[in-house]
């Protein structure tokens, strides 16, 4: 798997006299910052981003639409990218299988099975493919011949989201309880957001740790991280019940 940052929010290019300066490093948060300081009719504040980190405490996150990330991803399976597609704020360009010869295409191997499961794996993607070449040379079309592909079948695909979509579905993607294959693309982006903007890739973090005050699961099990948020209601409403019968 690949994933490379291709494209991300900057400014115009300003004219200052007879110069044309750019910023070459930029950070997105600034646009971010300007945008929420409309809000509040206040001064931006470029170096600590004081109102776009207010707005995301207060879970203001419609101001972090304005900044967008392009992703090049490659090596990627098909079942990863039925997962992917459903976070719809995502734009997605993909490589098709009705156009493109999927021969010698190299599949994915599950991250959680061992030597002897990959061996059974590897037998079954040798009979998809075989079968594929088959029907392509007996004539098939592109498009009637993928059938027989596995989820499995890699893939390649460029990526467009907001800073808001990409934070919110790094809660349910870089989860524990998500399928690794997922939790790695989405650790990946966040690497490569991180150096461009630390403060947007440290809210890329999974649901349990979104608010550092208040950590636990939503999950119906949890993975043990922290308790499970029915479980945490539960015992405050046992103290609640408790506290009460005291008085």
């Amino acid at each position: 798997m690949n994933v490379e940052l291709i494209a991300y929010s900057s400014p115009m290019p300003y004219q200052c006299g007879t110069a044309c300066y750019f910023n070459t490093v930029y950070n997105p948060m600034h646009i971010i910052e300007q945008a929420a300081s409309v809000c509040y009719d206040s001064e931006p504040d470029f170096v600590k981003f004081k109102i776009a980190k207010g707005c995301a405490k207060t879970g203001h996150l419609s101001v972090y639409e304005h900044a967008y990330f392009t992703f090049h991803v490659k090596g990627i399976s098909r079942a990863c990218l039925a997962q992917l597609t459903r976070h719809r704020h995502f734009s997605f360009s993909v490589r098709s299988q009705r156009y493109c010869n999927e021969r010698c295409s190299e599949p994915v191997f599950p991250a959680s099975t061992d030597e002897d499961q990959d061996g059974i794996i590897a037998d079954a993607y040798d009979y998809a493919w075989d079968a594929y070449d088959r029907l392509i040379e007996n004539g098939v079309a592109k498009e009637d011949a993928r059938m027989v592909l596995p989820n499995g079948a890699p893939t390649e695909l460029y990526i467009s989201a907001n800073a808001r979509a990409l934070i919110e579905a790094s809660h349910l993607r870089l989860c524990s309880r998500a399928q690794q294959e997922i939790r790695n693309m989405f650790d990946l982006m966040k690497k490569e957001i991180a150096p461009l903007s630390p403060e947007i890739a440290g809210m890329m973090v999974p649901q349990c740790e979104a608010n550092p005050k208040y950590q636990f699961c939503t999950e119906g099990e949890s993975c043990g991280r922290h308790p499970r948020l029915q479980d945490v209601l539960a015992t405050a409403t046992l103290k609640q019940l408790e506290e009460a019968d005291e008085k």
